[in-house]
């Protein structure tokens, strides 16, 4: 379930539902019981005399009504003067995304049909997830192993009634644009393609399998992740987005390299004075290489105030 999370943010995080493709059907998203409960995300901060910045680690997909806002967090979205997200999809980058999606594609690959790129005990469990998905097997022989995972994690996604339009990003992006405030983006999505598309086959062998391993976990199994993370407890994640989970070359691509970046951007913008609300995926605030532990190597005193 961790695994499938974390592929299912590497989806959401660059936008790539357009550009992948479009389901010829419908998937009929599980049910699941709601339970109610108090929100409490995870909110940090960092602050000097006339400076300000919200850490607030999102999800990037959520059921339809799903409840995360707590008191604490509606006053830090009100009081913020700027919000910078992982990645903004207007019209201009959306095409450039599909765009660089294409160019990753092609050439298409040939020769190398995707049940050979799994081992022999996962091959049944990848014919069941291509059976599902509605696209026939050559679809998936013409893409990189990597897309591949990323497809076949989307449609667990939606089988689960998660939707990248109900996540926290696309609320944040909302309220702020409402309001007429900044917003900005933290990195460039395409960027994080040509990396992804540059992995070894093992690295991208492993996403794939990672998926098909966690494909059977869903419905009330999904709800009680996204119930932990509203609630402020990221036990479960630092499991899903670890270097052990993901492996060397995919952790240090999403996360390691990453938060290095984000950390001296925050840095950098410690430099300026206003409220900034930093909202960026909650498996960057887990684990050893955690945004608030490298920006405490930095010397800046995180404190963690939800």
């Amino acid at each position: 379930m961790h695994k499938r999370m974390a592929l299912c943010a590497i989806w959401a995080l660059f936008g790539l539902g357009p550009a992948l493709a479009a389901k010829p059907q419908q998937a009929t998203p599980r049910t699941h019981k709601s339970l109610r409960f108090e929100p409490q995300p995870a909110i940090w901060k960092v602050a000097d005399g006339d400076t300000t910045i919200y850490l607030f680690g999102t999800t990037h997909a959520l059921p339809k009504n799903f409840m995360w806002q707590s008191k604490a967090l509606k006053q830090v979205i009100q009081s913020s003067d700027e919000l910078i997200v992982e990645s903004l999809d207007s019209k201009d980058s959306q095409a450039k995304t599909d765009a660089t999606v294409d160019a990753a594609l092609n050439p298409v690959v040939d020769n190398d049909p995707i049940l050979g790129r799994v081992t022999p005990e996962k091959r049944p469990a990848l014919e069941q997830a291509i059976a599902r998905s509605g696209f026939p097997t050559q679809f998936y022989d013409a893409m990189p192993t990597w897309m591949a995972s990323l497809v076949l994690a989307v449609e667990t996604m939606a089988q689960d009634g998660r939707a990248r339009s109900e996540g926290v990003e696309a609320r944040l992006i909302a309220a702020f644009r409402k309001s007429g405030r900044p917003i900005g983006a933290a990195e460039k999505g395409d960027a994080i393609l040509r990396k992804l598309h540059a992995l070894s086959p093992d690295a991208q062998r492993r996403m794939l399998e990672n998926t098909l391993d966690d494909m059977t976990s869903a419905g009330a199994q999904s709800a009680a992740m996204d119930q932990d993370w509203a609630r402020g407890d990221l036990t479960a994640l630092a499991q899903g987005f670890s270097r052990e989970t993901l492996g060397d070359e995919l952790y240090t691509l999403l996360i390691l390299n990453r938060n290095k970046t984000w950390t001296e951007m925050i840095d950098q913008r410690m430099h300026r004075p206003g409220t900034v609300l930093f909202a960026v995926g909650a498996g960057h605030f887990v684990g050893p290489d955690a945004l608030p532990k490298l920006l405490a190597h930095k010397g800046w005193a995180v404190t963690r105030v939800d």
